[in-house]
This record gives C-alpha cells, sequence and structure tokens, in this order.
C-alpha cells in the first residue's frame, strides 16, 4: 500500500508578491518565490511525529522522499502541487486535496473552506496566526527575529489540521475514493499541462474584447445612457442587458415582497455575471461600477503573463487549465485562478474567438474534443420514463427537426431549415426544467443572434405555445415536475416519507448519488414568496430557490457530470485528460494515433453506466490544430 504523505508549506509574501494578486503559476515561478519550510506528516504505515523540513534542504528531501510513489494530501493542493512540479519536478502518484474534498462534503454548510474554518467546523483544533507575523520577511530574515520555532510550530499544526480534515472525511468513508482519483486527473490538467498558449491569437482577442468594448459603450448612449448617470438607471441597465444576450437578475425585497432588478455589487448573480458573462456583458457592467477594464481584458492580460512564464521541463509556453473540483451545487467543475477556463467565448460564425484559438496542441499532436451529445435531454427522458423520446434517442433520429416539424407543421430538416431546427434543439434542450414562455422567448431571440448570426424574432404567445406543446408531448416529463414538488421536496424538507427518482434516494436534506457523493439542500423551508408559498435552501450561506423542474435539473446534471466524469477516469488509463468542460473532455492526442483515440473516445462516451444499462449515449469527436477549430 502507498504511502501517505501530509504536507504543508510556509512561503514568502508580502503586500504586493501575494496570491491576492496573483494567479498561482505565476507566483510560483516569480524569481521572488522562496519555500521557507515545509511541514510534513507521514501517515500510515509510518505515523511518526510530524517534523518540519527548512528550505533550503527541501530540494534534497524530496528526492529522498520518493513522492512520485506516495499519496501526497494537501490543503489547495492546485496550488501546493504546482509547487513541488514546477519548482522541484516532482509529481505524487495521488495528490489528495482536502480542500476540493471538503468542499464537495462541507461546502453546503461553510461560507469559507479554509483551513481554520473546516477545521473549526470538524472540531480538530485551531489554527494559529503566527504567519500574519511574518508577512514581508525570508526566511533568513525570520530566523534572525527569532520567530522561527513558533513559525514552524504553526506550520506542524496546519499539517495536523489537513490529516484530521482527511480522517474525518477521506478515512471514514463519507468521500468516496474513487472520486479521489477524479480530482486527483482534474489537478494534473493544471500540474501537467497538455497545451500551448498562441500569443498572437491572445493579442487579437485582447483587441477584439477593447474594440467591443468602445462599441458597447457607444450603443449605450444609442439607447439613451450617454453618461455614467444613465448606467445607474436599473431599468435602462436591464435594457443594456437584454440586448447584448442576458437576462437581468432580480430578486424580491424583503422590506416590500416586490421583485426588482438584482444589480448590486452584493447580489450574487450579479457578481457572476461580472465574473462569468460575455464580454458585451462584462463591458456594461464594468461602465456601470466605473472600471477601467474588465474581467475579460485582465483574463486576457493574465493568459499573456502565463504564456511568457517556462520551468524546468517548459521552455514551449504549456498553458495550465486551472478547474475547481465540485465547484458547483452539481458537483460539476467550475474555473479557477480568475481565468475561468470552463466559459471561453464561442464568438460568432463571422468571428470565432480568438480566446478558444490560443489554445494550441503540442508541436506533433492535435486537440481532440469528445462531447457527450444531448446529454442532459436524453438523462432526463430516461429518468421519467419518457419512452419515445428514449428510443428515438437510441434509434439516432434528428429529435430536434422532429420536434420542429410538429410545431411549424410542416417536414424540417437540419439542411434546409436551419432556423427551425435551431428552434426544435433549444426546445428539447431546455424546455424539459419547467422553463416558461418569457424565458423561452428570450433565449430562442438572443441564442439565435449568437449562433446562427441571425435574430429569430418570436412572439411571447409563439413561445407560450411552444412550450406548451412541449409539456404536451412529454408529458412524463413535464408530470415529474409536480411530483418533485409536492412528494420529493417534502423528503427533504424532513416531513418524512422517502422518495426516488432512478438511482437518486432522498434523505433529510441530501440526495444520495450513485457515486457516493450527495446533493445538499441545507436549511431547506418555506418562505412567502411573490406566487405564494415557495421553498428556499441555504448552500454556502447564501439562499436558493427550489421548485421541481429546479430539482430536476440540479438532478440530471449531477448525473451528466458523473457520466462524464466517469468517462474521463477509464481514458485516463491511456491518455490524460488536458481540459473539461461541462459534458466535454479535451485531449492532446499525437497526430498519428488520432484515429486511434477516435474510437476509444466514442467508445468510453457511449459506455452505458451500471446504474443505467438501458440510457442510449451519444457523443461527438472535434479535432483540430487548436481548441477552436476542434469545437
Amino acid at each position: 500500500m502507498a504511502r501517505t504523505i501530509f504536507m504543508d508549506y510556509e512561503t514568502y509574501y508580502d503586500k504586493e508578491y501575494s496570491l491576492r494578486k496573483m494567479t498561482p503559476v505565476e507566483y510560483v515561478l516569480d524569481p521572488r518565490f522562496e519555500n521557507i519550510l515545509c511541514a510534513v506528516r507521514e501517515g500510515h504505515p509510518s505515523n511518526q511525529p510530524t517534523y518540519y523540513v527548512d528550505g533550503a534542504d527541501f530540494g534534497h528531501w524530496v528526492k529522498d522522499a520518493k513522492l512520485e510513489s506516495s499519496i501526497v494530501v494537501t490543503h489547495n493542493a492546485l496550488f501546493d502541487m504546482c509547487v513541488l512540479a514546477w519548482r522541484y519536478g516532482t509529481v505524487p502518484r495521488l495528490m489528495v486535496d482536502t480542500l476540493g474534498v471538503s468542499r464537495a462534503v462541507l461546502g453546503h454548510r461553510l461560507k469559507s473552506l479554509s483551513l481554520a474554518s473546516v477545521a473549526k467546523f470538524l472540531g480538530l483544533g485551531v489554527k494559529g496566526g503566527e504567519v500574519h507575523n511574518v508577512i514581508g520577511m525570508s526566511r533568513e530574515a525570520i530566523k534572525a527575529a527569532g520567530l522561527w520555532d513558533g513559525y514552524a510550530n504553526y506550520s506542524k499544526n496546519d499539517c495536523d489540521l489537513c490529516e484530521g480534515i482527511y480522517d474525518r472525511l477521506v478515512r471514514s468513508g463519507i468521500f468516496p475514493m474513487k472520486e479521489l482519483m477524479i480530482a486527483d486527473m482534474v489537478l494534473r490538467c493544471a500540474i501537467q499541462p497538455k497545451f500551448m498558449i498562441d500569443q498572437s491569437a491572445l493579442a487579437l482577442h485582447l483587441n477584439d474584447v477593447l474594440q467591443e468594448k468602445d462599441e458597447l459603450l457607444l450603443k449605450a448612449q444609442e439607447i439613451g445612457a450617454g453618461d455614467k448617470k444613465d448606467l445607474m438607471s436599473n431599468d435602462k441597465f436591464a435594457e443594456l442587458l437584454k440586448s447584448v444576450g442576458c437576462e437581468p437578475p432580480t430578486k424580491v425585497s424583503p422590506k416590500t415582497g416586490k421583485t426588482g432588478w438584482a444589480f448590486a455589487k452584493t447580489d450574487q448573480e450579479f457578481i457572476e455575471l461580472e465574473e462569468e458573462g460575455s464580454p458585451a456583458v462584462q463591458a456594461l457592467i464594468a461602465a456601470r461600477l466605473g472600471f477601467k477594464s474588465t474581467l475579460e481584458e485582465t483574463r486576457t492580460q493574465r493568459l499573456l503573463n502565463i504564456s511568457r512564464l517556462t520551468w524546468e521541463g517548459n521552455q514551449q509556453a504549456l498553458m495550465p487549465i486551472p478547474l475547481r473540483y465540485s465547484g458547483a451545487h452539481t458537483h460539476r467543475l467550475s474555473g479557477e485562478w480568475k481565468l475561468n477556463m470552463q466559459n471561453l467565448p464561442r464568438g460568432t460564425r463571422e468571428k470565432p474567438s480568438q480566446l478558444r484559438r490560443a489554445l494550441i496542441a503540442k508541436p506533433g499532436e492535435t486537440i481532440m474534443t469528445i462531447d457527450a451529445s444531448q446529454i442532459e435531454a436524453r438523462i432526463n427522458a430516461w429518468l421519467n420514463g419518457q419512452d419515445d423520446l428514449v428510443t428515438a434517442f437510441a434509434n439516432g433520429e434528428d429529435v430536434y427537426s422532429s420536434f420542429a416539424s410538429e410545431v411549424f407543421g410542416y417536414p424540417v430538416n437540419k439542411k434546409d431549415h436551419p432556423n427551425e431546427r435551431f428552434m426544435g434543439k433549444t426546445s428539447i434542450l431546455g424546455l424539459g426544467f419547467q422553463v416558461g414562455g418569457p424565458k423561452f422567448q428570450n433565449t430562442i431571440e438572443v441564442q439565435s443572434q449568437l449562433q446562427l448570426g441571425t435574430k429569430i424574432e418570436m412572439s411571447l404567445q409563439e413561445a407560450y405555445r411552444v412550450v406548451d406543446m412541449y409539456r404536451k408531448k412529454y408529458s412524463k416529463i413535464s408530470g415529474s415536475w409536480k411530483t418533485l414538488q409536492y412528494e420529493a421536496i417534502p423528503v427533504l424538507a424532513g416531513n418524512g416519507g422517502s422518495f426516488q427518482i432512478g438511482p437518486c434516494v432522498f434523505e433529510k436534506a441530501a440526495i444520495l448519488l450513485p457515486n457516493g457523493l450527495k446533493l445538499h439542500y441545507y436549511d431547506l423551508n418555506q418562505t412567502e414568496g411573490e406566487r405564494g408559498p415557495q421553498w428556499e435552501f441555504t448552500h454556502g450561506g447564501k439562499p436558493k430557490k427550489l421548485y421541481g423542474g429546479k430539482l430536476l435539473e440540479n438532478i440530471v446534471q449531477a448525473l451528466a457530470r458523473i457520466v462524464t466524469m466517469d468517462a474521463a477516469l477509464r481514458i485516463q488509463k491511456t491518455l490524460g485528460l488536458g481540459m473539461q468542460v461541462h459534458d466535454e473532455l479535451v485531449y492532446g492526442v499525437r497526430n498519428e494515433l488520432v484515429e486511434e483515440f477516435k474510437a476509444l473516445l466514442l467508445q468510453e462516451m457511449r459506455r452505458r453506466p451500471v446504474w443505467a444499462p438501458d440510457l442510449p449515449l451519444e457523443a461527438e469527436v472535434g479535432v483540430g490544430q487548436s481548441y477552436g477549430e476542434a469545437k
């Protein structure tokens, strides 16, 4: 059995040179980087007392420690393992991140998942504060000031707390062992990069972002937002967001009970728009808040900075892909390091995104993508016994065209009727989760402009007609919303009874998934909403609404994530994952092996899970010299 080693670095930082202001890759590879010391605890089979290694001796320790054959555990492995790999040329056999584990198991309860917060919640002890006494101090300065012993003990305590978290959440069996391997695979996307960065494409993208920002501000002036005062008008700002394809977030006032725009700096949905919205959305938010640059500008500049960095074994502008394990409520991955590689803009047919084209293959390799086709629609139909739709998927029928044909009253096909088929596709992929007429209307109009280059005008009356047609045709799916609302949610609320849908078993405040993880609905309770009683729960200290269609969407997304990441784990035995974007896996493959791996990727993504042997799965492979070309 492999050794388990717990580690905790203490590295130099000051007010300017800090992870608060730099991405980890920039911080780790900066000339100012100094590993002051590292606390180490050797778990099974050694279990010797925690000790520390002086930073000056750490390189020699690493060579003797045989970490390549060990399980190495840290809290925030996405940083710690980068240090180990890029500064000391070592990648452990299995990397375990107790931060990611805590996020998956405790993220619903805790606002912060820091070592101090998790250790306190689990009753493991108190994290010290000695680190605040040595800001801006080098290893030698700390020793000269007589602070070394206290600092070393502080680090050893952190190491012990890390083992305590591992013991309580992993050794106890709460966190599934298979998920440790998935989390390790996700870490390797950053630590052992599979792709390169094209600096010219990044420069073009930066120019596009700046140009688009100027054009948007002119457009804002055209519709009446002539200055900052106008941009501060909530109604005008909402109109601007709609004009660039964004549905403005809303909130219910606790004082009046009325719905208004959620445009405050503290509104979570507004914060998410600022971080994850399109470049156009970011430009408008930046203008409203008075920022000089958008997050898309700063992200592109960060990527340019990273592309100029090298480390031992990387002289060719490799691009780490930082991903956050269990970043979403449904355990999907999300972006990290404020780069959000999960949300690279697509651009349009006429003007493809340069940012996607900036991610390129290594010399002699090709980028391959494997996308799980319509996986959420397939799982939704299968889960609810919508047998006609399941059969259509299994037979390889064009279900988008079929539904569009019923809507328009004449035969629709992909070649001759792109607009009608687009409407059918949007219906099949989106209406299964209780989407209403207004949102469907907005989605059709906005996404058609983005994806087809032509805006499809749809009246609200027509949107309601299509929504009604979907609900009647696929009545097993639409009927499940009421079942989940009135039978399943009360079980989650602790009102007694039992409920199960497919492989998902309901219990108080959680749903047990077939991979051993849970969907958590902490503090689920009924509140009074605009339309009467509504369900709300808390996740990470933030309130979220819950209703039948949303609950179904959560379950389907969680199952789709399991299917996709299980496929990735099987493929990992032969080919290392380079990047993951929702239902898509991305790889770097040697040119001469493209056809061979195409067959492997399709085989694994089509493999039916043991908990759904009659679920028909399909996948599509993309190939190119850049991610943009492959996608």
